[in-house]
This record gives structure tokens, C-alpha cells and sequence, in this order.
């Protein structure tokens, strides 16, 4: 992902995730986010037919905003691999400046802090992506914070009350869009992209795995 006011690849997606535990029957609540404007895995998905993604998503070696996946990836193949160190361009951060300051805080917290290593080249290595990770458990208990469980559901309750914008069904919380895609692809299957299937396929075919009807 390139820093704010630059088109040099510099970040990770460097994702971001707050949660609270499930409680009162109620699915936890999630926050999950990457810093980019999306994911590279939805930068992924595009190249392979799937939904695409927003017009100012990328940006190329040149500073303009792009939807292209090659921007990332570079030429794309039919049924090929995908590889981002083939592209010009990166990623850019959501927000403007803000996410990208995101983006640079979460590099020194789960990169240098963590001594598990920041994105870019290390001591002659090529341009690397580290998997560093900063985790904070916090006990509500050791807070003093009184019926947590149910001052937070009243305040789930209260924010989900707000009236819906226009063409909007319903206000939801943090993670719960995930915890309704999650029970119906349990139930109907995870749709996939034709390229995505003839990829699979392809393996299938080359290891001697049967490929189900």
C-alpha cells in the first residue's frame, strides 16, 4: 500500500480488529478492517471476474487512481497466478491521511515494537511482507466496569434504533454482516468466480484429484 501523497508501495494492508466477545445470544461484535481501501484479496477477486473493486482503490506508478487489478498485479493472464510484485502501482489507503496514519502506527506496533519486522526490503532482501501481530486482551472486570454485558447490548440496541438512510434496510453493527454471510454460505455453498473454479479445477486435474460434479 503506498503512504498517503505517494505512490511507492511502503505498507501491508496492515489490518486493524477490534471485538467483543458473543454475548446474550447475540453474535460478537467485529471490527475488522484492512487500511487500504480494500483488501488485496478483493483486489484478487476482481482479476478473476468477481465483483470490482471502487475506481480510486489503486494507484499507479504514474499517481493516477485506478479499479484495474493490473495495476497491482501487472498483465493479467486468463487462469493464471496473480502476483503483486509484477505491478506498477499499489494499493491506497481508505481515508485520505487518516488511514494511512493508521496504516504507518499499526508498521511500528506489530513490526518494529513486536521485533516481528516492518513491509519493505530488510539488510538486501527484496520487498518482503512481514506477518507481524500486536495482540491486547482487556477484562472488563479489571475496569470496574459494571454490567458490561448489558450496557453494551442497550448501546447495540440503541445505535441499530438510528433510522435507516435511503435504500438502506437496516442499520447493522460491527461484524454482523459477516455473521449472516457466514450461516448462508453455510447453508448454500461459497460462490466462486468462473476463473477461480477453472484454476481449481486445473490443480485438481494435475495432483489426480477426482473434480466433483
Amino acid at each position: 500500500m503506498a503512504p498517503f501523497g505517494g505512490t511507492g508501495r511502503r505498507f501491508s494492508t496492515n489490518p486493524m480488529c477490534i471485538g467483543v466477545p458473543p454475548m446474550a445470544g447475540r453474535p460478537m461484535l467485529l471490527l475488522d478492517m484492512a487500511t487500504s481501501v480494500v483488501a488485496e484479496g478483493k483486489v484478487l477477486v476482481a482479476s478473476n471476474g468477481g465483483k470490482p473493486v471502487p475506481g480510486d482503490a489503486l494507484i499507479g506508478a504514474d499517481g493516477k487512481l485506478s479499479a484495474d487489478p493490473a495495476v497491482l498485479y501487472g498483465p493479467l493472464v486468463q487462469n493464471g497466478p496473480r502476483n503483486p510484485n509484477n505491478g506498477p502501482g499499489a494499493l491506497r489507503a481508505f481515508g485520505e491521511h487518516k488511514g494511512s496514519g493508521l496504516a504507518f502506527m499499526c508498521e511500528i506496533l506489530a513490526g518494529v515494537l513486536t521485533g516481528g519486522g516492518t513491509s519493505g526490503p530488510h539488510h538486501g532482501e527484496d520487498q518482503r511482507i512481514c506477518n507481524g501481530m500486536l495482540s491486547i486482551y482487556l477484562d472488563p472486570v479489571h475496569f470496574g466496569a459494571q454490567d458490561f454485558v448489558r450496557k453494551t447490548m442497550d448501546y447495540v440496541d440503541y445505535v441499530k434504533s438510528s433510522p435507516a438512510a435511503a435504500g438502506v434496510a437496516e442499520v447493522l453493527a460491527p461484524g454482523e454482516p459477516e455473521a449472516r454471510n457466514q450461516a448462508a454460505r453455510q447453508a448454500n455453498g461459497v460462490p466462486l468466480q468462473v476463473d477461480t473454479w477453472v484454476n481449481l479445477c486445473s490443480i485438481a486435474t494435475r495432483l489426480g484429484i477426482a473434480i466433483p460434479a
